[in-house]
């Protein structure tokens, strides 16, 4: 891209051909990266034009532009200087925003409905310091609907001082619908260029004498009651919120007309500006998706050759939800806004009725299945680990606390590849100990997800979590299995090996030759009579591996066990510490922290040797 800029001020100054020829340019840059790292693709393409208005119009160094989730940021960041050769790779630039990585970016993201409420902190600060820069909340039509947006949005309706502009990316959802033909006629003159300079001049000169100047409010009070005759109130309208809008998002003058209109209504108050775009515009394939295909890509998309499909864990839990929904009439699915990317699409259009996804809410998501339970349904909340951290007060007091039987299906538990630290699943097993009357579960295989299923999935009167990690499903060996642990071999040995999802059994594996006990751990929150069949005491070292979550999870349970017992031997750790971890590709990463399955085999064997040396 040899006409790319590094400085967006350099925007100003462009024709509106020049731009066109700009965004093409960006536009290649983001599908040759994403072809060849994967990363978030639809809604990229989608904000170019509105990214480089925003920029033209605004000194991302000075002002506060605060893009939610930070999944469309590509071409901000191309504009800001920085490159997307090696994004989402260990070493090159992240996925989503973050202050740490660069004074361009304001807040750290990765997760949706955050920047409305960090918008209007950041505003009230700079009232306080008499800042007059601007802040800018850029917010998808998906995310503005959450629990977390309205809150926000409810009390900025209260700030009539406030600053904050909020830009609404709609590309999909209805906001405000007009009715009409007049109402149409209506809303075009309002955003027309000669409309927004004839009513600013007016405004301007009527404001130089009093007695003008109380003609204009009159005149003014009397345009917005007709309007409100003609014209149906926005959601944001009826909570008291100016709003402007829609907006063309792919054309650059209507978008500069909507940012100008915008800065001078800021002045008076917060701001909602509803810009129309298009996910995907630019490539056909990702323009015409409708079902999400292209939100998320991995690389070499482009080449559906190259991708053949193979089974993963995801959709192991697939057929067994589907099997059960056979079986019960009360079972019943929630999502929160992943019925795609849970591979829930098929249980959906199979059980429509007992399929629910709602939206990016994942509190609502946990408290109505609570409401389920408690009418003698069978919910199961089908979640992304990262997304099941913001539902902990749900599944403490609605769930645990209730004591009833809910069914939490874990996605994505373990490192998160390029999304990084915003999205890795590390964290649910240390988060879910601390809640009473809980039940942790992770399967590896064919056999220990169906044993899950017909032992455990509603058979206890509290909530249960299975987790899955995103990854190939493996062909193992058939062990001695029980709803707790699967034991391959017991040599009476003085050494054992305890391993835990997928990458444990391949450690497992590794350490085939090696005479000491090797057992998989399936329940990760075993309580001390569980742990006593085991008799861990007895043991002169244990090898425990959990490249799945952090040392406060199981790996602490597991110590605090053998501490009661007065255990005197080694207890030897192979997990993540307290800590955010990067992004980049999982191999990388694993190998990046030590927690690889052949070091840490090669490290258990090594010890085991010297120990025959030291002998």
């Amino acid at each position: 891209m040899s006409n790319l800029i590094d400085k967006s001020s350099a925007l100003k100054n462009m024709t509106t051909e020049q731009l066109k020829v700009l965004a093409s340019d960006i536009r290649a840059d983001i599908l040759s990266s994403v072809n060849t790292n994967g990363g978030h693709l639809s809604s990229n393409l989608g904000s170019v034009e509105l990214t480089m208005a925003l920029l033209a119009n605004f000194d991302p160094l000075v002002d506060d532009l605060l893009f939610d989730v930070g999944h469309q940021t590509y071409t901000y960041k191309i504009l800001t200087g920085r490159s997307l050769k090696a994004l989402r790779k260990l070493g090159g630039e992240g996925p989503f925003s973050s202050r740490f990585d660069s004074p361009y970016d304001k807040y750290c993201n990765g997760h949706a409905s955050t920047s409305i409420s960090v918008g209007l902190g950041m505003d009230i600060a700079k009232r306080l310091e008499n800042d007059k820069s601007y802040t800018i909340a850029i917010i998808g039509d998906s995310s503005v609907s959450s629990g977390l947006s309205m809150e926000a949005l409810n009390l900025l309706s209260t700030q009539k001082n406030s600053r904050l502009m909020v830009i609404i990316n709609d590309n999909g959802m209805s906001i405000g619908k007009d009715i009409g033909f007049m109402a149409k006629k209506f809303q075009h003159l309002r955003n027309s260029r000669f409309y927004f300079r004839t009513s600013n001049a007016f405004g301007k000169g009527m404001s130089k004498h009093k007695f003008t100047w109380k003609i204009f409010l009159k005149l003014r009070n009397l345009k917005d009651h007709f309007k409100s005759m003609i014209l149906k109130d926005t959601v944001f309208e009826a909570m008291g919120l100016k709003y402007i809008g829609p907006f063309d998002g792919h054309d650059f003058l209507n978008l500069d007309l909507a940012i100008k209109k915008a800065k001078s209504l800021v002045e008076n108050g917060p701001i909602i500006v509803h810009i129309i775009t298009k996910k995907g515009y630019g490539y056909p394939q990702a323009a015409k998706d409708s079902k999400g295909d292209y939100h998320g890509v991995a690389p070499y998309f482009a080449e559906p050759e190259v991708n053949t499909p193979k089974t993963d864990y995801t959709s192991l839990k697939e057929t067994a939800i589907q099997n059960l929904m056979k079986k019960d009439s009360k079972v019943f699915v929630i999502t929160p806004a992943m019925e795609k990317g849970s591979n829930l699409e098929t249980i959906f259009k199979n059980y429509p009725e007992r399929c629910l996804d709602v939206g990016i809410a994942e509190e609502n998501a946990v408290t109505l299945a609570s409401g389920l339970a408690l009418k003698g349904y069978k919910p199961i909340v089908d979640i992304y680990s990262t997304f099941m951290q913001r539902s902990y007060d749900e599944i403490f007091e609605d769930i645990s606390r209730e004591r009833i039987p809910v069914l939490f299906i874990v996605e994505r538990c373990g490192l998160a590849g390029g999304d990084g630290a915003s999205h890795h699943g590390l964290y649910d097993v240390a988060m879910v100990k601390s809640i009473p009357y809980t039940s942790v579960y992770m399967p590896f295989d064919q056999q220990t997800n169906q044993l899950l299923f017909d032992r455990v999935a509603f058979k206890k009167n509290i909530p249960v979590f299975f987790r899955y990690s995103k990854e190939e499903l493996l062909d193992t060996l058939n062990g001695e299995c029980t709803e707790n642990f699967v034991k391959y071999n017991k040599f009476s040995s003085d050494y054992i090996y305890i391993g835990v999802g997928p990458k444990g059994y391949l450690c497992l594996n590794e350490l085939k030759d090696l005479n000491i006990d090797k057992f998989m751990l399936l329940n990760l929150l075993p309580d001390d009579s569980v742990l006593n069949e085991l008799n861990l005491n007895t043991y002169k070292r244990i090898y425990f591996y959990d490249p799945y979550g952090i040392y406060q999870g199981t790996a602490e349970l597991l110590s605090d066990h053998l501490k009661r017992q007065g255990y005197s031997g080694e207890f030897i750790t192979y997990t993540f510490k307290k800590d955010f971890y990067t992004f980049g590709d999982n191999k990388s990463l694993y190998e990046k922290y030590h927690l690889d399955f052949k070091e840490v085999s090669e490290n258990i064997i090594r010890l085991e040797k010297s120990r025959f040396v030291l002998q």
